[in-house]
């Protein structure tokens, strides 16, 4: 999802933050829709971190983190042996 994304609207790259706007069909339900994108995503361990919703258009934007996680281990915290 991330540089195919990127590349299918027309960008080169994406950086650590990803702002997507989805558009939403009346065809469909939302979640199914929405439940698409996400698991898109988790394929390529994006994460989360903001929607915003009530766009005229009826879509919403879903703000990803594309960086892969560290759960909090740096290497300030290594342990020696």
């Amino acid at each position: 999802m991330s540089d195919e994304i990127a590349t299918d609207r027309g960008q080169t790259s994406v950086g650590r933050y990803y702002a997507e706007h989805v558009r939403l069909s009346p065809d469909r339900e939302p979640y199914e829709q929405l439940q698409g994108v996400l698991d898109a995503a988790e394929e390529k361990e994006w994460h989360l971190v903001g929607v915003s919703g009530g766009l005229p258009d009826g879509g919403v934007v879903l703000f990803w983190d594309t960086k892969r996680p560290s759960f909090g281990r740096t290497s300030r915290f290594r342990h020696s042996a």
